[in-house]
């Protein structure tokens, strides 16, 4: 069971407030925050959706002229290739001909068959032909399957959530949107159609040896945070326990900066305030108590994020995946959380900045030691910029020559600061602890095997929807190569007949915040929020709730 503590986070110091280099000390990160805490509308470009898999050569078909069923049948051989979605075959070798035939690949079953290397396609889109069995040769059988595959995946954008500009209020509810999150939190006024948040911020504040609180950029400029210490929200006491500290300074210093962004009068206002799974059940009475007494919020609902980012998927049965600072697989069965199957870690994207940090400190010449806050700052725009998650490591490791370089000069940067960077082969090394943790020298299963265990935790009926509605979120998920790679190396763990599929929302960044305004658009959504009135009952029965499930 997590322990719960109250009071200010001491232990914060250890990790946001250790010592910067002296050539930064005078520096305003103001810009460079500004850019990583902007809001996009535009639908990110995915490797994935782009990056078909084509192959192309001879594969055999069954005669047509064999049409008894009880015998095996006769095969025989065509020229076959993938392109833009379609499996097309051809009456020769010389693919610039027109084909002969071809079958709709994008959304069709595919069902691959290791034991006779026969792979069906039966297409659910422009069924002009039923179905079409191919018999690959056994040495390229997985890079055919893959190929099938990747134009299988290449059309789901219309079934995710998408946020719409321009924004306009919702008509007849007056609901704000808060997410909690342990590096970020953002909000914004409910809206008639989805909207990305309206005010995002670094989730921590800096409290000064005068007792004063600033959060947001101001909590980073040189003036005020030499002059006291950076503090979060919720906090974790020790990385390696389930152990937290609620910082209601700090916490209360975040909402009232919401509120002035929001320009809005609390007391007219409901929350649905959105926390992470692993925060433990103790928080949410003091959590409600802080919205409803101290903020003076009209009524206040808490819910966590793992069915709210399946709701941005607009679906209700998934496995989440989300890849954040810390790590937390679960998975939902018509919007239950299977608590027993709950993974959460604390390791994503600390660790691959740590080691990316190595690297960059020897290649520096000491300049950085990119330990303190400032300096992680710069860590996470590198680890944006340059990393990404190679398809095969082995192979990607012999061949890698490009380095890539990182361009700090639009930030208005103090003297001495290098405004260009190179980052070498590191740029997929950081990333492969997901993988690979004993890289992180971490003594726990890798991204897939956790994926893998956490479905195998689940009803068995639920197993193989499971692996096909695999979606992720969080920041380090963003990724490049990061869906191919679970994909592939989860497809190594299941029988040859069971789908891996992961999604990837382009706006997976703010899933919880789209899901949550979907919750909070529903019909039923205020009769299952607390007031000052009715708080103490609510409490009571809080337990018993679907909502202490995060539904």
């Amino acid at each position: 069971m997590p322990e719960l503590e109250d009071g200010i986070v001491d232990t914060a110091a250890s990790t946001l407030n250790s010592k910067e280099s002296d050539i930064l000390r005078n520096w305003d990160p103001t810009e460079l925050v500004n850019t990583l805490y902007s809001v996009d509308y535009a639908p990110r470009i995915e490797q994935k959706r782009s990056k078909f898999r084509n192959m192309e050569g001879h594969l055999e078909i069954p005669n047509d002229e064999i049409t008894v069923p009880e015998v095996d049948p006769e095969w025989k051989k065509v020229y076959f290739r993938t392109k833009d979605s379609r499996l097309q075959w051809f009456a020769t070798k010389y693919a610039d001909e027109h084909p002969i035939g071809d079958i709709l690949l994008s959304d069709a079953d595919i069902i691959p068959n290791r034991e006779d290397f026969t792979i069906t396609v039966i297409p659910k889109k422009e069924v002009v032909v039923p179905k079409i069995v191919v018999k690959v040769p056994s040495n390229l059988f997985e890079k055919w399957r893959q190929a099938f595959l990747s134009h299988r995946e290449s059309t789901f954008l219309d079934s995710y959530v998408q946020p719409i500009l321009p924004t306009i209020p919702h008509l007849s509810e007056n609901v704000i949107i808060i997410e909690l999150g342990s590096s970020s939190i953002r909000a914004g006024i409910l809206t008639h159609r989805p909207s990305l948040p309206q005010s995002f911020f670094p989730a921590f504040g800096c409290v000064t040896d005068s007792g004063e609180v600033y959060v947001g950029n101001d909590a980073l400029k040189p003036e005020i945070r030499h002059n006291g210490t950076l503090q979060q929200p919720i906090d974790s006491v020790d990385l390696s326990v389930e152990r937290y500290q609620l910082n209601k300074p700090v916490l209360n210093a975040c909402l009232k900066k919401i509120i002035t962004d929001l320009e809005i009068q609390p007391s007219k206002f409901t929350v649905l305030l959105s926390i992470s799974q692993n925060i433990p059940s103790l928080f949410i009475s003091e959590l409600l108590k802080i919205l409803l007494h101290e903020n003076n919020f009209k009524a206040a609902t808490i819910a966590r994020q793992p069915s709210l980012i399946l709701y941005s998927y607009d679906v209700t049965t998934g496995i989440v995946v989300d890849i954040g600072e810390r790590l937390n697989i679960v998975p939902v069965i018509d919007e239950y959380i299977v608590e027993n199957a709950i993974v959460s870690l604390p390791f994503g994207a600390r660790q691959i900045r740590e080691s990316l940090r190595e690297n960059l400190k020897q290649r520096n010449n000491g300049l950085y030691a990119y330990q303190s806050p400032i300096e992680h700052i710069l860590l996470r725009y590198a680890v944006e910029q340059a990393c990404y998650v190679s398809p095969d490591f082995d192979e990607e490791d012999s061949k890698h020559e490009g380095n890539k370089e990182v361009d700090m000069s639009g930030f208005k940067l103090a003297p001495n600061m290098e405004s260009k960077f190179m980052v070498d082969q590191s740029r997929f090394h950081a990333p492969e602890g997901l993988f690979k943790p004993k890289k992180w020298n971490l003594e726990v299963k890798g991204l897939h095997q956790l994926i893998h265990n956490a479905i195998q935790l689940s009803p068995i009926d639920s197993r193989r929807t499971l692996y096909r509605n695999i979606y992720l979120c969080g920041g380090t998920s963003l990724l490049h190569g990061m869906a191919e790679r679970i994909e592939n190396e989860l497809s190594k763990l299941v029988p040859g007949n069971i789908h891996v599929h992961v999604h990837m929302s382009p706006w997976r960044y703010h899933a919880a915040y789209l899901g949550a305004q979907v919750i909070a658009s529903g019909k039923l959504f205020n009769k299952c929020c607390a007031t000052k009135e009715n708080l103490t009952e609510y409490l009571k029965q809080l337990e018993s709730s679907a909502y202490s499930n995060g539904n």
